[in-house]
């Protein structure tokens, strides 16, 4: 059964702030990116999903970003750049510019600045950024020494996956059931649905493969026993965190072993 479309729900990585900081960025050619934050959004996914934009407030023009999704390595003190966007030559105020960048839960977004001084980082006492004097390209890694004291001026909108794929189906022929195995790509919620079924939910804080018991009920339940296999119409939903639903409906064959009457 095909995976599911990935959702355009939202939600925000990083920060920027309020008005656009002096230049604190003199020197020209290094990577930037931020492990963790004192408050406020981190500047890691916290779901596998896709990148739509990213953002920065700018003291001035002429400097270029481009903007980098890195991933930790074995050594603490070591990236890599799993996908970077295309330069962006930089206006003052805001600048958002749009992309397009499948990331994994746990990926941190970051970006490499060149040209005239910028304002790549602002004050934050008690944070600190990473920088490299480096340009690394997709699947280049580098080792990245602290700054303090400062937070990265940059954000990033992500749309939160909500593909999910039916990787098994088992049948309890004693109950007249049937229990399926989803595999969701991020945490949420998956419900069962259908016409003649009980509803059933089950959670997962992480992304994981879930098991989900279709059961008929009523009517459905009556007819099942008496002929001892029938078609049902069921429909699984996936409802990752911070995105929209996606769902799936297929007909599926609940099979009931039949009980013949004492003679």
């Amino acid at each position: 059964m095909a995976a599911a479309t990935t959702a355009r729900a939202a939600v925000t990585i990083g920060q920027l702030p309020a008005t656009a900081p002096a230049p604190a960025c003199p020197s020209s050619g290094f990577d930037y990116l931020q492990t963790s934050v004192t408050g406020g959004n981190l500047y890691s996914a916290r779901a596998a999903g896709t990148i739509t934009s990213w953002s920065t407030n700018s003291s001035g023009a002429g400097a270029t970003y481009v903007f980098k999704v890195f991933r930790r390595t074995s050594d603490p003190d070591v990236f890599q750049v799993v996908g970077k966007a295309i330069q962006h030559t930089l206006t003052p105020g805001l600048n958002t510019a749009p992309t397009d960048i499948q990331v994994e839960s746990g990926d941190l977004i970051g970006l490499h600045e060149e040209g005239a001084s910028n304002s790549c980082t602002f004050p934050a006492p008690g944070d600190g950024v990473l920088r490299a004097a480096v340009d690394l390209d997709i699947g280049e890694v580098a080792p990245f020494t602290p700054e303090t004291d400062v937070r990265l001026n940059l954000s990033a909108v992500l749309a939160p996956s909500n593909a999910f794929t039916i990787v098994g189906i088992a049948r309890h022929r004693r109950s007249g059931a049937a229990t399926l195995t989803a595999e969701l790509s991020n945490p949420g919620l998956a419900t069962i649905s259908g016409r003649g079924l009980k509803k059933r939910h089950v959670t997962t804080a992480v992304a994981s493969q879930v098991t989900l018991k279709v059961a008929a009920a009523g009517k459905t339940s009556r007819k099942l026993a008496r002929k001892g296999h029938l078609k049902v119409p069921v429909t699984v939903t996936f409802y990752p965190t911070g995105g929209d639903p996606s769902a799936q409906t297929f007909p599926l064959k609940l099979v009931q072993r039949r009980v013949l009457p004492a003679v």
